[in-house]
């Protein structure tokens, strides 16, 4: 019996020291796993430096596609994660990014309420939009087709009456006056919103101020109003209760943002991020801010781009909006560049410049394709066009123009920008 505690006791002693001693290199090892990464912490830049980064993400790209479209077209829906989320909306009847959804699903009272109808029910009735629909939030828009910029006052969003007409004609518009347009050999600006003499051939004239790297991202897309959307189907125009906005990015500015970010990788081999961010949702208030902020970011990350797209389409109050021309027999949506100026006192001083690129680019497209551009628009509001030399909004088409004209037109758009690009 001695001896068996005896060895029980040696056995309890050596089962505390094996714990003491994994403890013991436990510890050790934390400590030389620490030190080891403060080294390599400190190493980072030269190892980070030595890496080819492009080769690197264009590897994995090609290794895994899905990285690059989560990664470029955020929640578009023509990606695998927004089909995966398109049947669990269909499945559980709510979007995660719609908390009046997810409350519709749980009760009946909700969803009648705001989804069903109810509201725009009352609009009719009463004469006025609520301010909160689920199914169509629509964007407060001048008779100038103003929009706002980061740091101008914003009032709180008032909706028309919920009667709805049409328009094909672009003539018939009353959004984006045209009463002071100047025009030089075919290139044709809007200039009734500031004082600003405007001489196109000067300006014409004067080189790009804009330089690209060889292997780095050039290009950055992304939309400041990205709920903006289109319809579907031309038949839509004879429809009333069809809404301006939609969350759905397979029919919105989102989709046209995409397929234009597409076409530059695949035909141009041209660098290009694609950023889907909600910044309006559910109201244009801050959106500005909000896409200065993304917009800033993504240029810290990528200092080499240079051309910097706000993807928008046009729309006027109370009327579908369609502007659209004959290309190659396809009915195409028309262009529009919008160029910022500093006349609320935001400063930038080199507004001129995201001008001339806009010149460039209607030159370019009229001379190939004519009637595919609409009067390049100059506005006294800033857009967070100061970021860059090459930075305008693109809008293309506008809220009654389907889809497909829309992604019709991005090829051409492409096409000339590639030429930019490359000197042609």
């Amino acid at each position: 019996m001695k001896r068996y505690a005896s060895r029980k006791n040696r056995f309890k002693i050596n089962g505390v020291l094996k714990a003491i001693l994994i403890i013991f290199l436990s510890v050790v090892a934390i400590k030389l796993g620490t030190v080891g990464g403060d080294i390599l912490f400190r190493l980072d830049k030269k190892i980070i430096r030595s890496v080819d980064i492009e080769n690197y993400r264009s590897n994995l790209k090609t290794t895994l596609p899905i990285i690059d479209t989560i990664y470029n077209s955020g929640n578009i829906s023509v990606s695998l994660t927004g089909y995966i989320k398109d049947v669990m909306q269909g499945i559980f009847h709510f979007d995660m990014n719609s908390p009046a959804t997810i409350l519709g699903a749980q009760s009946p009272y909700f969803y009648s309420y705001y989804i069903d109808g109810y509201q725009k029910q009352l609009a009719h009735s009463q004469g006025s939009k609520p301010y909160f629909y689920i199914a169509e939030i629509e964007e407060p828009e001048s008779k100038n087709n103003e929009k706002y910029d980061a740091k101008k006052t914003e009032p709180e969003p008032t909706y028309p009456a919920s009667s709805i007409s049409y328009t094909v004609d672009e003539d018939d518009r009353k959004g984006t006056p045209e009463n002071n347009t100047v025009t030089f050999n075919e290139i044709a600006i809007n200039n009734n919103d500031t004082d600003y003499e405007i001489n196109i051939k000067e300006l014409m004239s004067e080189p790009l101020n804009i330089s690209f790297d060889k292997k780095e991202p050039k290009i950055l897309i992304y939309h400041t109003h990205t709920n903006e959307g289109y319809i579907k189907d031309i038949s839509e125009l004879e429809k009333s209760g069809i809404p301006s906005r939609t969350t759905d990015a397979r029919y919105s500015v989102v989709r046209v943002g995409e397929e234009l970010a597409n076409i530059f990788r695949k035909k141009y081999g041209i660098e290009v991020i694609h950023n889907a961010t909600m910044h309006n949702y559910p109201s244009d208030t801050g959106c500005y801010a909000r896409s200065l902020n993304t917009a800033t970011s993504i240029l810290k990350s990528y200092p080499s781009i240079k051309i910097v797209l706000d993807i928008h389409r046009d729309g006027i109050e109370q009327k579908k909006l369609r502007v659209a021309t004959q290309i190659n027999n396809k009915s195409v949506a028309r262009i529009m560049f919008v160029v910022g100026t500093d006349t609320t006192g935001l400063e930038h001083p080199n507004w001129r410049e995201n001008l001339k690129l806009a010149i460039t680019l209607q030159q370019k497209l009229n001379e190939k394709y004519p009637g595919i551009t609409r009067p390049i628009y100059i506005s006294y509001n800033r857009y967070n066009q100061h970021l860059t030399p090459g930075s305008l909004i693109v809008e293309v088409g506008g809220d009654g123009n389907t889809i497909d004209e829309c992604l019709e037109s991005t090829k051409y758009l492409a096409e000339v920008i590639n030429e930019v690009i490359n000197n042609k």
